[in-house]
């Protein structure tokens, strides 16, 4: 573990491109999404002057409406950019460098656009292995659900249930990166044998996911109680408005988290991934299990079947 932590590290810092890219359109967001809340607060204050209800009914419309803005800038904004982050990251990572000469953000939305030709694609290919993963979640979580009825360990499998869901947050990425390694397979084709690489291997690499999830919840931790320090001292300066700066906290140490350390925790799980599932080959009985339990991953067999070749393979 030492070494891959050493060599994600490496990784993740040549990326720094689209790091900073993460981190502008990130805090972006951060501002944009701080000054709805600021706009939604005074709606709120204004319509308390007609109701008291209708300033709940506001901030309940408020709760709701941003879920598929978030939604479209996640999909429209980041997705070629993740995607090509992990092109780049697989190819640090299996050759030491890029192709001379080449920008690493131009040449990983190259490399994305030339295997999945539409954007359409992508999305349509990461959500259905974002739904096998979860599936394949399912089934290690109901090994622990028969543990519910005991006195006492009813707290313990919620909690490990919450660091699996953090954990397993990076692994749809490191079967994605399987994609830019193997381009003489379909995106369908190598999204299947992925998905089952990782149902076949999932004890060691969840070993890094858990460690991963822990990561992920301690940091978001540190990073709000950071924030939260400025932000209770304005909010004892300006009581009135002293919930918007509780809001400010949490919204900007979620960026932060996600500007900063999911791209280094992204690198080491693809690493663990393709060091892992290296020499492995598909289990047909795996294949048959996931099928059995999830929907999505048929409609994954289905493509592999049907669809021809994306693109030649790269030299």
């Amino acid at each position: 573990m030492p070494a891959t932590l050493g060599h994600a590290a490496t990784i993740t810092l040549k990326t720094l491109p689209f790091i900073l890219i993460r981190m502008g359109l990130y805090l972006a967001f951060g501002f944009l999404f701080c000054l709805y809340w600021v706009v939604v607060f005074f709606l709120g204050q204004g319509a308390a002057v007609i109701h008291d209800y209708a300033r709940v009914a506001v901030w309940i419309i408020a709760l709701i409406l941003p879920f598929p803005l978030i939604k479209l800038f996640r999909e429209y904004f980041l997705y070629v950019l993740k995607t090509a982050h992990i092109a780049v990251i697989v190819q640090l990572a299996l050759h030491g460098s890029l192709p001379e000469g080449k920008r690493q953000v131009e040449w990983g939305k190259e490399k994305v656009m030339a295997r999945f030709k539409e954007t359409s694609v992508l999305f349509v290919v990461d959500r259905l292995i974002l739904g096998v993963i979860n599936a394949i979640n399912g089934m290690m979580q109901g090994m622990a659900n028969l543990f519910r009825g005991v006195p006492g360990l009813q707290s313990i499998v919620g909690l490990a249930k919450v660091i699996l869901r953090f954990s397993l947050t990076y692994i749809d990425e490191a079967v994605m990166a399987r994609n830019f390694m193997r381009e003489e397979e379909t995106v369908w084709q190598s999204a299947k044998t992925g998905l089952v690489l990782y149902a076949q291997s999932w004890k060691q690499i969840l070993k890094t996911a858990v460690f991963l999830g822990i990561a992920a919840i301690i940091s978001y931790g540190i990073l709000l109680v950071l924030y939260l320090i400025p932000f209770l001292g304005l909010a004892g300066l300006y009581p009135k408005f002293k919930i918007l700066f509780f809001v400010f906290a949490f919204i900007f140490a979620a960026v932060t988290k996600l500007a900063l350390f999911d791209p280094w925790a992204l690198t080491w799980m693809i690493l663990v991934y393709l060091k892992t599932t290296k020499e492995m080959v598909p289990d047909r009985s795996w294949e048959d299990k996931i099928a059995l339990v999830s929907k999505k991953f048929r409609q994954i067999q289905e493509k592999a079947l049907t669809s021809g070749p994306t693109r030649a393979p790269g030299p």
